[in-house]
């Protein structure tokens, strides 16, 4: 994957033309065709990861989105598109549609 440099103040590099990495570590998919496709791969990843489970509550996933555990905050503040941490940890899931529309930006 190609490395793209960027003259920004808010985030370190581009990959691809997909995804920011910021200074602090978070990942965050860029609203581009590239950025979408790498978050539709994510939500899959998650869902399989979770066997079809909704990461809500005990039933199948409906409509796969993904869920961020700390919230997306205002803007972008604070989102983070990872699905695991440095090590290894499960730090979002997929969820069904419903479920996120309801917990909203909330943290879980």
């Amino acid at each position: 994957m190609p490395v793209t440099a960027t003259p920004s103040l808010r985030y370190e590099l581009i990959l691809d033309d997909a995804v920011r990495l910021y200074p602090d570590g978070r990942e965050v998919c860029c609203d581009t065709r590239k950025g979408k496709v790498e978050y539709s791969a994510r939500v899959a990843a998650m869902a399989l990861r979770q066997h079809g489970v909704c990461g809500l509550g005990p039933h199948l996933l409906r409509n796969a989105t993904f869920g961020h555990d700390k919230g997306r905050g205002m803007d972008s503040a604070h989102r983070d598109d990872r699905i695991v941490d440095e090590n290894g940890e499960p730090m979002n899931h997929a969820e069904c549609m419903q479920c996120n529309l309801q917990k909203g930006s909330r943290r879980i």
